[in-house]
């Protein structure tokens, strides 16, 4: 074996046209490592560069690459701090002018976001730096893939129930984004993760909209076969063009095909801007209507003939995918809309409201289920969601539970277990939520404090009504 020095690296290589690899170390300073291969051949011509490959961005350990844009690519990365993978969607760049054009902007649009949208159904960005050749964003990494084997021409569709879900959690993530000035304008399969079941994560933030934004913003941009009329014609955007996008969506994993299609990118402009698409019932005639009416309400040319709010998208969505009172499971969106109408969680923002969801053990339960029996130890709180139950002592009727409140506190507030002090029966047939006291005591700091003031203010007044009762017996 042979070896040739050269001043920046030490190159290693076999007789005949074989390729050899060395990491090579970074240089002082230098953010990146490379793995670099070299082609040699007879008569000792020179060695000549043949692939470049990085191995490290950053504090980020290359791992594999996820896919590729039209201006990045997307890696595996392992951050050595955290201890956790991430992606890391690094933008391409000239020698020396760095970013530039539309690559640029969408750069700008998602450094802007780090660390700002916080919500369990959207993938956090977690870092951004730019240099002259190395720019980047890392976002959490969601390892179940997009949404994209399930739209057009999937051979597989999935459960109705799942489409459902999917267009619920979608449509709660938007509506916060809305809410932090934020248009998201590229809402496609393809930038929708999939964790697991109808667990989704919506990513890539690089065309959004960002109302108040210090950085220009690019205004031609986006997908055309999920666009909004509005989008195509460069009208003003609200949360409606969302809405519209996410409505394509739904068609598509329903359908297995897109609504607007055409030879080209406009045909399939003219086609959203003026045509309707075909009825989902004809293509799905197991489709319920309920469900059909939702996604072509979302699909209106008018942003005005859509929902007024995200809130009404999604609650019509919950409807539509209600299951029986005696389903085995409940839907994410059925735990979801118990837990924001509940009066303890009232000060809770979307994103705690899901924080609970995930914690909570619910069930289903009948008329004359006891719940909790006095003089036995427990570790939970429960909540009664809907139905109702009694509360009894010595089989002496101590009060009445309706859907929304809730009992077995005393676990939390002791940071213990604790004894009953009565038991509780349903009287009809009721969703109950069980959550563990370590569960509550391993919520989020905010999350933690906004429930626990709420139950002393819960408690106090529950106080209060009892002296009240006692004065008037005596």
């Amino acid at each position: 074996m042979r070896t040739h020095a050269t001043p920046a690296k030490l190159l290693i290589h076999d007789s005949g046209y074989r390729f050899s690899w060395k990491s090579l170390p970074s240089r002082a300073g230098d953010r990146v490592g490379r793995m670099q291969r070299y082609d040699w051949g007879y008569n000792d011509r020179p060695w000549r560069p043949v692939q470049v490959m990085q191995t490290r961005i950053g504090k980020y350990v290359l791992k594999r690459k996820l896919g590729t844009g039209a201006s990045s690519v997307v890696w595996l990365a392992h951050d050595e701090f955290s201890g956790c993978d991430v992606a890391v969607k690094c933008y391409e760049t000239g020698e020396a002018t760095g970013l530039s054009g539309t690559a640029r902007a969408q750069f700008l649009n998602e450094t802007a976001l780090v660390g700002r949208l916080r919500h369990p159904h959207i993938a956090a960005i977690l870092d951004a730096s730019i240099e002259e050749k190395n720019s980047y964003i890392v976002t959490e990494f969601v390892p179940g893939g997009c949404l994209d084997v399930f739209g057009q021409d999937a051979t597989t569709l999935l459960p109705l129930a799942e489409v459902v879900e999917i267009g619920f959690k979608c449509a709660g993530a938007l509506d916060y984004a809305y809410r932090n000035d934020v248009i998201h304008r590229d809402i496609k399969p393809a930038n929708i993760l999939r964790v697991e079941g109808s667990n989704v994560k919506i990513a890539d933030f690089g065309a959004a909209f960002i109302r108040n934004a210090e950085s220009t913003q690019i205004m031609d941009i986006g997908t055309p076969s999920y666009a909004a009329p509005e989008q195509a014609q460069g009208r003003s955007l609200t949360h409606h063009s969302d809405m519209f996008s996410l409505g394509v969506v739904l068609y598509e994993l329903l359908a297995r095909r897109r609504p607007f299609r055409g030879v080209d990118n406009n045909e399939v402009l003219r086609k959203l801007v003026s045509d309707d698409p075909e009825p989902l019932t004809r293509l799905r005639p197991d489709l319920p209507r309920s469900l059909a009416d939702i996604v072509v309400r979302a699909m209106q040319k008018n942003p005005a003939d859509r929902y007024l709010t995200w809130t009404d998208f999604a609650l019509d969505l919950a409807r539509a995918g209600g299951l029986s009172l005696y389903s085995q499971d409940i839907a994410d969106s059925e735990k979801f809309t118990a837990l924001k109408s509940c009066p303890l969680l009232a000060d809770l923002g979307d994103s705690e409201i899901w924080e609970f969801v995930a914690i909570g053990k619910w069930s289903r339960a009948p008329a004359h289920h006891v719940v909790v029996r006095e003089g036995e130890t427990g570790n939970s709180m429960f909540l009664l969601a809907s139905g109702e139950a009694k509360v009894t002592l010595s089989s002496r009727l101590l009060n009445l539970l309706s859907a929304g409140e809730w009992f077995g506190e005393q676990p939390y507030v002791h940071g213990r277990p604790v004894a009953h002090q009565a038991s509780v029966q349903t009287t009809t047939d009721s969703v109950l939520v069980e959550f563990k006291r370590e569960a509550l005591e391993n919520l989020g700091d905010r999350s933690k404090q906004r429930f626990t003031l709420a139950l002393l203010r819960s408690l106090a007044e529950r106080l209060s009504l009892s002296n009240v009762r006692i004065s008037r017996m005596g």
